[in-house]
């Protein structure tokens, strides 16, 4: 008996005739364009003819092609229609990808609230140095200059750094501490070699923006990321330039203190997508993206220098 054509094979026919072009189907069903001409040229070769044509620039279907379609029939929309009544009897799920230090920092200590607002809801947070790199997401959240691409991203805040420190650190018991006294300070620095496009902001940065001469002192250990800074800076005498809102909780509470003086626009943002619009998921996100910007507004509202 002949094997039947692979069920992703017809789907990709369908998908590919339907929206005229590769792209528009991969994106469709979440794969790259070659993986869609592999899985249509695989089922031209079990078929032994062609079942698609391009002609003015739009893929249609060949006399074949056109005669499986017609056998298909409405079967993907009825295989989705079922879908969609399991879908309603598992739990909304809600996967959010953000970057990596705000993540821990900011958005890890808070999610609890967003978790009782939503208690039917699986929620899950991948922090990653590489959010855009990360596959299919409900949600998520960038640290850059620019998002890749206008649509769909909206602003959460513009990011300012300081020069923080444990509330213990030598440099707060100083009648006259403040930027110049950094300069006599050991330093953690961090660097994950992405740029300034990324989120990177060095001591030489700092100064600059301040309009400090003097001689940054390279002593000091050197980190990938924001939280791993804060963390040596919380254990030992160490000052790190990390974000006011990344750091609000421990600056609030006293574990950490800000530099008086030293804070600055560190020229980079949070940006968050939303990318899940269909079904529960799609009204979680949303309502995700509403209480981040509510939890945002009211620690805007509420903040005082550190």
């Amino acid at each position: 008996m002949r094997h039947a054509p692979a069920m992703t094979g017809l789907r990709v026919l369908e998908a590919v005739v339907r929206t005229g072009s590769l792209s528009d189907a991969a994106r469709e069903l979440c794969v790259t364009p070659p993986a869609i001409s592999h899985r249509l040229r695989d089922l031209e070769v079990q078929s032994g003819a062609a079942l698609v044509q391009r002609i003015g620039g739009r893929f249609i279907a060949t006399a074949l092609g056109t005669t499986v379609l017609e056998a298909l029939g409405d079967a993907f929309s009825r295989i989705m229609a079922a879908d969609a009544i399991l879908t309603d009897h598992r739990p909304a799920t809600l996967r959010i990808v953000s970057s990596y230090s705000f993540a821990v920092l900011w958005l890890t200590p808070r999610l609890s609230r967003f978790q009782d607002r939503h208690p039917e809801v699986r929620l899950f947070l991948e922090p990653s140095h590489s959010p855009l790199d990360q596959g299919a997401s409900d949600l998520t959240i960038l640290h850059a200059v620019e998002p890749p691409e206008k649509n769909g991203w909206i602003k959460l805040f513009a990011d300012k750094c300081a020069a923080i420190g444990r509330a213990g650190h030598p440099v707060f018991a100083r009648t006259d501490s403040g930027p110049d006294t950094v300069f006599h300070s050991k330093l953690v620095h961090i660097s994950h070699g992405k740029g300034p496009a990324w989120g990177e902001f060095s001591w030489h940065d700092w100064a600059s923006a301040l309009g400090l001469a003097g001689h940054i002192p390279k002593v000091g250990p050197t980190v990938t990321a924001e939280h791993l800074a804060v963390d040596l800076v919380l254990a030992e005498d160490l000052l790190a330039l990390v974000s006011l809102f990344n750091t609000s909780l421990p600056l609030t509470d006293g574990r950490l203190r800000a530099v008086p003086g030293s804070e600055v626009a560190s020229g980079c943002n949070y940006w968050m997508k939303v990318t899940s619009r269909q079904g529960k998921g799609g009204g979680t996100a949303q309502d995700f993206l509403a209480w981040i910007q509510q939890e945002l507004a009211e620690e805007l509202l509420g903040s005082q220098q550190y």
